[in-house]
């Protein structure tokens, strides 16, 4: 232990020196604001104080100033609190008046001083336990200290009006007496209570001097060294010079009481001579001195605890002795009323401890005890002890927090017979608290003990503030069962153990056993690095696919589960041998297949280094219900979105199942994604749009055998993504919702059309209805025939002859009519069917004459105009026409009439839609962007068990189980058809494609009370005005317009980044606030940025940072700035940032970061702030807030840079609601100058200036808008 002790004071005596003394360490916890900042161990403070020392942040260096601090080394945090009571006693001390009375003034002081203990001093510091009763063991113990001859002494030599004093325990007198020594009537008085040889041996100071200086004043010394309060001792210290140097100590006790009777009078002497006699008060003095701390009275110890902060008061008030007082010195302590409040402040901070022994017996298992107990040759226990020690320990004292400092294990050889076999220390964790545990056991543990008995000793008091929470760390096999039993996450793993933690460990602010979720998330976080097999992502999936192609043994030829792997763009195709044998075997049945295409996004996170999103593509067999999931036969990642990947991906797919059969899949299934369209088109059938549009056509007209039929792969679009998106088309042309309803039934009675002739029939009773501005005949007729064809879901056919006809009319068209048309729409011949009855229908409208002048209320031109440019062109995609059985068709083969078939009208994406949601729920248990080779091990495992689900659900060859189908050659294909399997399979219709209660009407138009003349009708009696319509307004007058206008919250301007990441609304509401003498919104401001960046900075140099994000880094915490974290952003493919911040919410400064010369700017318009400053603050906030990216999400971006402040000259603003044109006008010189950096930024602070500037830039965003000034003035 002597070896150990001298080490550690050489290392402390190298730390202090290499920290440059105890006045260095102290001007930096000054620095630090250390009273103000969290010194728990942890704390970021211990680091800012280690690098302004040391210049590092090295572990040891926080650890050794952590330690100076916590406990007192040196005086350190003892010397800090006495410095800050100082500066703050001098701003908060009022002038002593002397006229007033001593009690209110003790009264008041001392109020005074218990707030400053409150303030400066920590609970369970030396000065600070004055203000505490000492206990009474403790007072016990020092009586019995105590010599006799004390006591006698203290009776002998003093008076009785002496001995009251001292009984009373006051220390006024004392004092008194120190600082101006006995008069000459004090001296008779004290002769005349005592004997003669008394009297002479008080005279020479022996007796007195023997009985204090040699008994009381050591014990007092040692005592008040412990305890003293600084502030009394620099004012009794003060009050002793001022007398001294008035004469009233001059060395010897008969010169001490001459002069002390020459400058007082008898009454003075009186007053003054109540404490002691002459030598007893030299003797004090000198206690004093020495001491240098408040002398408590002879005594009880109680007296000497309750009385200090009065003393202290009353040695601050008026001199009691001195000439024109007349009220005699009379302690006043405080009552328990006037306490009550301080109390009661007191309590509210601490929490509310149960009563614990301080010693107490906690016992370890013999198995466990095994484990941990040290190797022959070694001093040390063995991990886990500590989280063995601490669950034992928990059970008896659930309150503190323990961190292990120190253990020792006595060895066989060791010489020292008394020390115990085992040593351990150990700390509470909460900064506030005090309390120290030493575990000790004094023998070794036999074997035959089932239990070790370990002693704990508790070493200060137990203090929790309310404010503090703290948790042992999860740490070694703890850690482990933690990781292995979030099952379902880290919150439900929290709440569970929260709910189960007992009430006294919550109340003492202990949570260990649930700890936090940002800890629970690490935790997770570190079991997902465990199960990866590499740390890059991209090796992780070529290790991943190297290892399932050699792990798997049932293949012919496709092995493994990744059939195709590609770095850049990314890419993965996922399909094996056994999905395609289940697909192959659906193919041989009776029953046509359909597969559904489709991809979702947020499963699969982004590819380092590219910038586009990873979506999962899906080619899925339909299920049927609850109890049999749909199963993908084909998957694909990739972060390409267009038609050459997803094309190339079907492409192989269809090669690689060509190899096992023949048989083409019947229909494809997708959604309105042009992508998927022509990927599936070219896969599938080899041909584009315009010729699969064109085959269609001839297959309705039944020009085409079954044979070539059936090599035609239909391709259908999901039903209820063309109605939603033709609902949302006709809202726009109409506000009507009535209207909408009926003309949505008659497009869903379009979709379930399985002839053309039927689907025209309805289109021209439609078209009646939609282009006729008058009620007539036709259009009650026509209006009949829908209401009936909606109400009862039944078509009746008006003149077949004529239909026929026109469709002879069409199959005469000349090619040069086709090629004239350009568009997919203008060159299908479905759109050429519908325009020939819709130029019918226009003649008939006109040639009609009417006989009714009621207005037709369902007049709506611009819904048909919607049909022809979207939709009709593309009518065998979306209807039931090539859907069901094609024979219907076939020039060969006609359908047995009585033979029963059901019929199709329509189908859905709902299978790979569902597909999707297991994925994400049951496979992925709603974890999003997840890694790429993580997400391809899950599904692998998922769908090989889900294959075996399927073949057995669906009652497939056995054969599949133990291996799949080997590949056959076209000469060897045999097909197997098994007997048509009729399901009584149950269809919900929806609301449109079912038949309503009642027939919805047109609702008319609603008259609102106020009509401005903007919102009225014009001339032709329609609706509002778009500006894009009509004749353009110069962009001046738009916004004059828009200013005026009462404030909506209309878009007014939308502007994106070049790289269409960033995207900022402009509203009118915030618009209005670049109106001249109003303060500009930050909405505003961020949109004149985005409009000069994208005009000036065209290679996309300049970053613009959101001023939400800059106000976090600036001034907010650090949890905040986690949240603002950016983490998709890579500021290293940028020279520099342009941002904006607010300072409390009423004014604006510009920041400017400069990567090339790596300096950091803040420009305030306003005058008074210093720049340089705020640059310095700015730079040291962005550093961190970099270097915070880096240890969240592994950036590198910036990280290194050592920003360094700057400033660039700039006029300043003259009224107080320009800084917002100051911000916008400097951001615009700086992009124009950009990558140099301007001298200064000239702005014309007059309000005729500000108004022209305000002006311009609202015309810039108008302009920079990407919506062309399609405003719509309501």
């Amino acid at each position: 232990m002597g070896r150990y002790k001298k080490g550690t004071r050489v290392s402390r005596k190298e730390m202090w020196t290499a920290a440059g003394g105890k006045e260095a360490v102290l001007r930096e916890l000054q620095a630090a604001d250390i009273l103000r900042r969290d010194q728990a161990y942890s704390s970021a403070v211990w680091s800012e104080v280690s690098i302004a020392l040391f210049g590092n942040n090295a572990k040891t260096n926080c650890h050794w100033l952590w330690t100076v601090w916590t406990y007192n080394r040196s005086c350190v945090r003892e010397q800090f609190c006495r410095a800050m009571r100082e500066s703050k006693e001098m701003e908060t001390d009022m002038p002593v008046r002397e006229t007033e009375p001593l009690g209110p003034v003790s009264k008041k002081v001392k109020q005074k001083k218990s707030l400053r203990h409150e303030m400066y001093l920590q609970p369970g510091d030396k000065a600070a336990d004055l203000d505490q009763d000492t206990s009474d063991k403790e007072t016990e113990e020092l009586d019995q200290c105590r010599p006799k001859n004390e006591a006698e002494s203290s009776v002998k030599g003093t008076s009785d009006r002496e001995a009251e004093c001292l009984a009373q325990g006051t220390f006024e007198s004392i004092a008194e007496g120190t600082c101006q020594g006995p008069s000459d009537g004090e001296a008779e008085r004290s002769a005349q209570g005592t004997s003669d040889s008394e009297a002479e041996g008080s005279a020479h100071g022996t007796s007195m001097k023997q009985g204090i200086q040699a008994n009381a004043y050591q014990r007092v010394k040692q005592r008040v060294q412990a305890k003293a309060h600084q502030t009394v001792k620099q004012r009794v210290q003060h009050k002793a010079n001022q007398n001294e140097a008035e004469g009233s100590g001059q060395g010897t006790l008969d010169s001490e009481a001459e002069g002390s009777g020459q400058g007082t009078s008898d009454s003075e002497a009186e007053g003054s001579g109540q404490g002691t006699s002459g030598s007893e008060a030299e003797g004090w003095g000198q206690g004093l001195l020495e001491c240098d701390a408040e002398v408590p009275d002879q005594g009880t110890i109680e007296s000497e605890t309750t009385n200090e902060i009065t003393v202290e008061s009353e040695i601050e008030g008026p001199d009691q002795g001195s000439p024109g007082s007349e009220t005699e010195p009379v302690n006043t302590p405080l009552s328990p009323k006037q306490l009550e409040p301080q109390e009661r402040k007191k309590r509210s901070v601490w929490r509310k401890l149960p009563c614990l022994k301080k010693k107490f017996l906690i016992t370890i298992e013999r198995r466990k005890w095994n484990k941990i107990a040290p190797l022959k040759g070694h001093t040390k226990l063995r991990q886990p002890w500590t989280l063995w020690f601490y669950s034992s320990f928990k059970q008896k004292n659930p309150c503190c927090t323990l961190a292990f400092k120190y253990q020792h294990v006595k060895s066989n050889e060791s010489r020292k017979v008394n020390a115990p076999y085992l040593h351990i220390v150990a700390v509470c964790t909460f900064p506030s608290c005090r309390a120290k545990y030493v575990f000790s056991m004094k023998k070794k543990p036999s074997g035959q003990n089932t239990k070790v008995k370990i002693l704990v000793s508790q070493r200060g008091k137990i203090q929790h503030k309310l404010t503090e929470k703290k948790f042992r760390p999860a740490a070694y096999l703890r850690r482990g069962k933690i990781a292995k039993s979030m099952k379902w996450g880290s919150s439900h793993w929290y709440y569970s153990k929260l709910r189960s933690t007992p009430v006294s460990e919550l109340l003492s602010g202990n949570i260990t056993r649930c700890l936090n979720r940002n800890v629970l998330k690490v935790i997770a976080s570190e079991l997902r690095k465990s199960t990866r097999l590499h740390n890059d992502v991209l090796m992780e999936i070529h290790l991943t696919q190297t290892i399932m192609k050699e792990c798997d043994t049932k293949f012919y030829k496709m092995p493994g589960y990744i059939q195709h792997y590609q770095v850049n763009p990314f890419g993965v195709h996922m399909y094996s041998e056994t999905g395609i044998s289940i697909l192959v075997q659906h193919l041989r049945r009776k029953d046509p297949v359909t597969l559904y295409l489709d991809a979702t996004g947020g499963v699969v996170s982004k590819i380092p280094n590219q910038a586009k999103r990873v979506l999962y593509y899906s080619l899925t067999l339909a299920g049927k219900g609850r109890d049999a999931p749909p199963v993908p036969v084909c998957e694909m990642l990739t972060n390409e979105h267009s038609v050459p990947p997803i094309t190339f991906w079907l492409m192989k797919f269809t090669l690689d199942l060509a190899k096992y059969t023949q048989i083409r899949v019947r229909q494809v299934e997708t959604d309105f994604s042009w992508a998927l369209i022509q990927s599936a088109l070219l896969a599938f059938n080899k041909e584009h749009i315009l010729s699969y549009l064109d085959r269609a056509h001839t297959v309705c007209r039944g020009e085409k055998t079954w044979a070539e039929i059936r090599q035609f792969t239909v391709l259908h679009l999901c039903a209820a993504h063309i109605l939603k998106a033709v609902t949302q088309a006709i809202g726009r042309q109409t506000e009507d919702k009535g209207l909408k309803e009926f003309a949505t039934f008659v497009f869903a009675r379009l979709q379930n059309a399985t002839s053309l002739e039927v689907a025209l029939d309805i289109f021209r009773s439609f078209c009646f209805v939609l282009l006729a501005e008058r009620k007539s005949r036709s259009v009650k007729n026509n209006l009949n025939v829908l209401e009936d064809i909606i109400s009862k879901s039944q078509v009746t056919l008006g003149d077949t002859k004529e239909l026929e006809q026109h469709c002879k009319i069409q199959t005469c068209d000349s090619e040069e009519e086709k090629s004239s048309a350009k568009t997919i729409m203008g060159r299908s011949p479905f759109s050429k069917e519908f325009q020939q009855v819709l130029d019918m229908v226009k003649v008939q409208v006109a040639n009609e004459k009417s006989e009714s002048s009621e207005d037709n209320p369902y007049y709506c031109p611009g819904i048909i105009k919607i049909l022809f440019d979207s939709y009709l062109g593309l009518f065998p995609m979306w209807s039931g026409l090539l859907l069901g059985n094609l024979k219907r068709y076939s020039s060969d083969e006609k359908m047995n009439p009585t033979a029963k078939h059901a019929v199709k009208t329509r189908d859905t994406n709902c299978h790979v839609e569902r597909w999707f949601g297991i994925v994400k729920q049951s496979i992925l248990g709603k974890r999003k962007y997840i890694r790429p080779g993580a997400f391809i091990r899950k599904m692998h495992c998922s769908l090989q068990a889900r294959f075996i689900e399927h073949i057995m659900q669906n009652n497939l060859s056995q054969e599949l189980l133990l291996k799949p189908l080997p590949p056959k050659s076209i000469s060897h294909s045999q097909e197997t058809w098994a007997k048509r399997e009729e399901a009584n399979s149950t269809t919900t219709k929806s609301k449109y494609f079912s038949a309503p209660q009642s027939v919805p009407l047109p609702q008319g138009k609603k008259k609102k009370g106020k009509e401005k003349k903007s919102c009225g009708k014009d001339a032709d009696g329609k609706g509002p005005k778009d500006v894009s319509q009509n004749k353009p307004c110069m962009p001046a007058d738009e916004v004059e317009t828009l200013w005026k206008n009462d404030p909506t919250d209309l878009v007014v301007s939308i502007l994106r980044a070049p790289d269409k990441k960033l995207e900022f609304l402009l509203r009118q509401r915030e618009f209005q606030t670049l109106r001249p003498h109003e303060w500009i919104a930050g909405e505003a401001i961020e949109s004149y940025f985005r409009t000069i960046l994208n005009h000036e900075d065209t290679t996309c140099r300049l970053f613009q940072l959101s001023h939400y994000t800059t106000g976090v880094v600036l001034y907010g915490t650090r949890e905040q700035c986690a949240r603002q974290s950016l983490r998709n952003v890579n500021f290293e493919a940028y020279d520099g940032v342009i941002s904006f911040v607010n300072v409390k919410s009423v004014h604006w400064r510009f920041v400017y970061i400069h990567a090339l010369s790596k300096e950091i700017f803040v420009l305030d318009p306003q005058r008074g702030c210093d720049e340089m400053e705020e640059a310095r603050q700015a730079a040291r906030k962005f550093g961190q807030y970099f270097k915070m990216r880096h240890n969240q999400h592994g950036r590198e971006d910036w990280v290194n840079i050592q920003w360094k402040p700057a400033t660039i000259q700039h006029t300043f603003q003259r009224d107080g609601v320009s800084c917002g044109v100051f911000v916008m006008q400097m951001a615009k010189s700086v992009v124009e100058e950009f990558p140099r950096i301007p001298q200064i930024v000239k702005i014309n602070p007059t309000k005729k200036q500000m108004c022209q500037y305000r002006g311009q830039m609202a015309l810039d965003i108008l302009r920079g808008s990407g919506n062309g000034y399609k405003i719509v003035l309501l």
